[in-house]
């Protein structure tokens, strides 16, 4: 179990470097002032972009890595958590961090982060409760096991 939320705390880390990279990187040209009319599209194609690639993690930690049911729900509250408290600190130092930002840009990215660490915590729920896992069939005390030899009567 240690061994498993060690592995998702260093996913959510990563997770986290990559948007902050991501908008470090693309932001000035991706976000939109909160004012302008091209606003709800940008924040649409964005959040659209975090629901895929959040479908995508999830499904690799409930089917790759950790295939017991609620492994990708316990990643969604662990990365949630993890990048939560490290976007409070790239907000308390938004100018250095995002220097090439006006205040419209900190408010989209703003706006952009809070709906997507709401998904981040219901998109892997989903994806957890819509993989299946395979489960044995349930055999009655009457049956013969399968490795019960029978014999046929003559």
């Amino acid at each position: 179990m240690l061994r498993q939320m060690l592995i998702l705390f260093g996913l959510g880390i990563a997770m986290w470097a990559v948007a902050t990279l991501f908008f470090v990187l693309f932001g000035d040209w991706l976000l939109v002032a909160v004012g302008e009319p091209q606003f709800g599209a940008s924040l649409f194609l964005l959040e659209a972009l975090t629901v895929l690639v959040l479908i995508g993690v999830a499904l690799i930690v409930r089917l790759k890595l950790f295939p017991a049911p609620g492994s990708a729900t316990r990643f969604g509250y662990v990365g949630a958590l993890t990048g939560l408290a490290l976007d409070t600190f790239v907000l308390l130092n938004r100018d250095s961090v995002f220097r090439s930002f006006d205040e419209g840009q900190h408010h989209a990215f703003t706006i952009w982060m809070t709906l997507a660490y709401a998904f981040c915590l219901l998109v892997p729920a989903v994806v957890d409760r819509l993989v299946r896992t395979k489960r044995e069939p349930v055999r009655a005390e009457s049956e013969p096991a399968d490795d019960e030899s029978v014999e046929p009567l003559v």
